[in-house]
């Protein structure tokens, strides 16, 4: 039997599953209600949701030229959205603050959009209206406004227009940024440099790849918090930013020798009628190995070309008669042949084994004889190279290949990812994978493969008197302009071969460029002494030489006598002018002029004549300014008139430099007779002057005199038209 105590636990409990029952139910009515009439709302709120553990993305460390310039470096972009829909859970407020939000983009909208296109003026005043208006009848809440990403720059202009400038909750603009990498200089040695995937910032390619490893850096932590209305991200963690990386290519050699190369690649499709698919150019310092300058041209389906492919790299190729150096150069230093030796080149044909070699004029009566060995290379003769080193090496083959190594054309640069691996092959004990014909055409460049890098890094030994240098093109890695990891110049061999051979091979290369018959003197200098080497070869196509085109080249260094500079050009064709010295060499030799040119440093006092009288060109305008200019300089003058003044107005007049003196002449100008001057070839403050004299309006654009104006010479003024000047 229950007492009168059991009775109020009793009551006590059911007391409490009544609470608890009733505060179930106000639990599940609340969802309810958040359900169905605040879906909307919570939509919203879980999509622009984030986790509050993020990471802090480093920055991304920038590549420097040899002398520090910036050419690549990650710079922020941003994208532009309007919301035009304000969110907030109560109604009543809402409908105040989108009321609010409605009333200032329409009372300010000619000022954001006028705003907007001087920002971003290749999209107008209008377009922007009609953005505007479209996102708003859409109630669209993640509207762009422009199609284009914008610089911080401009992010900034834009965030200072009405409306923009406030807060995302209050005026709904905002934006997406992200980190774009930008190359400085546009193209130039873009190959090189790579490239990265923006959204991931990870590298695709070039010195981007090589060094990611201290370009990338390693990101930091935080967590995002709301703080008026905005998400903020909370850094506890800091992101430690990317190094830099500083190469050693100079950014004026690399523009010389891409302009240059591309002046030729399009001669060679527009004049001569080829089709120029690929040019390479590699300029390399003779001391130290450093790369100054890689160029990639890839002919595009437009004909336009770009750098889509590091050639220079990664061609494996059969170099054709450039390759002649190296295999003279292995007799003269095995002292198989000497300078002063001759062959037969058999009048331009020679049969080797069950293969007939020709020379390039064999069916010529210009075909070659007797040549001495300096005439050989003068002349490239295939076939008294291939006579000089069968002759000599015919028995044991293997003696010349191990020459080749022995000079380092067959070692590896891995200096970017993707860079070829030269094969130059040796024959077995046996000679089972050897022919009669394998020694005698690989002795003039075919038979091997080998990379332009490797080329010019063979001819670099010989400019550098034996000493072969590592290709070099990255100097050190940088922190804060402190050097953290230096990557000095390394030999690689001290001596390619004996001072004689060098002396010797030096000479031929010189004649080859200097001699009146040598085929490389369109590569020469009447300047500065050039030597240097040609190269002809047929490219295979399918297994065969025939249709594939041609690889012309040249190889050498500059100046001749004090080596400084190793170049390469190698460009292929087909069709059009198919002569190593008639198109590479054309290269080799502008590149080598503007090179020396932008080198040369003297002394200012050195290029004074003093004997010289220096006449200024002297623009039309005021006569009296132009006077007091010349005055104060000491020039002197011719003046037509008595006074520079004519009825409290200036006189205008033109100016004609003489040998020793500058004569003025008299410019008929009246502001009363109703007529429109001419101003071409005024400076903008004389031709405002003339032009608001006679009650005309004036709208500049552009920098320097006036070029063009939009109202001709003797129109009938009209007071307070406007005229529109382009100055340049």
């Amino acid at each position: 039997m229950q007492g009168p105590k059991d009775k109020k636990i009793i009551s006590r409990y059911f007391t409490i599953i009544i609470l608890m029952a009733a505060i179930g139910i106000c639990i599940l009515l609340k969802a309810l209600y958040v359900m169905v009439f605040e879906h909307n709302y919570w939509h919203v709120v879980s999509s622009r949701y984030v986790v509050d553990s993020v990471a802090v993305a480093p920055r991304r460390g920038n590549i420097l030229s040899d002398n520090g310039e910036l050419m690549a470096s990650s710079v922020p972009q941003y994208t532009l959205f309007m919301d035009f829909m304000v969110s907030d859970r109560n109604e009543e407020r809402r409908i105040k603050a989108q009321h609010y939000r409605d009333s200032l983009l329409r009372e300010h909208e000619t000022e954001i959009c006028e705003g907007l296109h001087r920002i971003l003026p290749d999209k107008s005043v209008e377009e922007f209206r009609q953005t505007f208006r479209k996102g708003r009848e859409r109630k669209s809440r993640y509207w762009k406004i422009y199609s284009k990403r914008v610089s911080y720059a401009q992010y900034k202009e834009i965030k200072s227009l009405p409306v923009l400038c406030l807060r995302s909750s209050v005026g709904g603009f905002f934006t997406e940024s992200n980190i774009r990498r930008e190359k400085i200089y546009g193209s130039l040695a873009q190959r090189t440099l790579g490239d990265v995937y923006a959204l991931v910032d990870s590298a695709k390619n070039g010195i981007e790849l090589a060094y990611d490893e201290y370009l990338r850096g390693e990101p930091g932590l935080g967590h995002k918090k709301k703080i008026n209305n905005e998400h903020l991200t909370i850094v506890d963690v800091p992101a430690k930013d990317g190094m830099d990386v500083q190469t050693t290519l100079n950014v004026e050699i690399q523009d010389i020798a891409e302009k240059a190369l591309l002046d030729v690649l399009h001669k060679q499709n527009e004049v001569y009628g080829g089709d120029a698919r690929t040019g390479v150019v590699i300029v390399m310092e003779v001391a130290t190995g450093d790369i100054k300058a890689i160029v990639n041209m890839n002919r595009l389906p437009s004909g336009s070309y770009y750098e889509t492919k590091n050639n220079a790299l990664t061609d494996i190729l059969e170099p054709g008669s450039t390759f002649k150096t190296a295999s003279l150069l292995v007799a003269l230093d095995d002292k198989k042949i000497s300078i002063n030796d001759s062959v037969d080149a058999n009048r331009g044909l020679y049969k080797f084994g069950t293969a007939t070699m020709k020379d390039h004029n064999w069916n010529k009566a210009s075909a070659y004889g007797m040549l001495s060995v300096p005439q050989v290379l003068m002349y490239s003769s295939n076939v008294g190279t291939a006579r000089l080193i069968n002759d000599n090496y015919g028995k044991e083959p293997e003696k010349f290949v191990e020459g080749l190594h022995r000079m380092g054309l067959a070692t590896h640069f891995p200096l970017l990812p993707g860079t070829g691996r030269p094969v130059i092959r040796k024959p077995n004990k046996d000679k089972s994978n050897w022919s009669s014909t394998a020694l005698p055409w690989m002795s003039i460049g075919y038979e091997t493969q080998i990379a332009p890098i490797n080329i010019v890094a063979f001819y670099n030994a010989i400019a550098n008197n034996g000493k072969f240098m590592k290709p070099r093109l990255v100097k050190a890695v940088l922190e804060d302009g402190r050097v953290v990891k230096e990557f000095k110049p390394e030999v690689l061999i001290d001596k390619i071969a004996s001072q004689q051979a060098l002396n010797d091979i030096t000479k031929m290369l010189t004649m080859v460029v200097n001699e009146p018959t040598g085929l490389g003197r369109q590569a020469g200098s009447q300047e500065f002494l050039v030597a240097g080497k040609t190269g002809t070869a047929q490219i295979a196509s399918g297994g065969e030489l025939k249709g594939g085109g041609h690889q012309l080249s040249f190889c050498g260094f500059f100046p001749a006598d004090a080596p400084k500079y190793t170049c390469i050009v190698s460009i292929q064709t087909k069709g059009g002018l198919i002569s190593g010295g008639g198109v590479a060499g054309v290269v080799f030799g502008d590149i080598a002029k503007r090179v020396m040119a932008h080198d040369a440093r003297r002394n200012i006092d050195e290029l004074v004549d003093s004997t010289a009288v220096f006449i200024p060109d002297v623009k039309r305008g005021n006569i009296a300014d132009a006077r007091r200019v010349l005055d104060e300089f000491d020039i002197r003058h011719e003046w037509d008139a008595s006074q520079p003044y004519r009825n409290a107005r200036p006189v205008w007049g033109k100016a004609e430099s003489a040998d020793r003196q500058v004569e003025l002449t008299e410019m008929p100008f009246s502001p009363t007779d109703g007529k429109v001057p001419n101003v071409k070839g005024l400076a903008a403050k004389d031709a405002v002057y003339m032009l608001e004299a006679c009650g005309l309006r004036v709208q500049l654009s552009g920098i320097g005199k006036v070029y063009a104006q939009s109202i001709p010479q003797g129109s009938v003024v009209k007071k307070g038209q406007i005229i529109s000047l382009k100055l340049k």
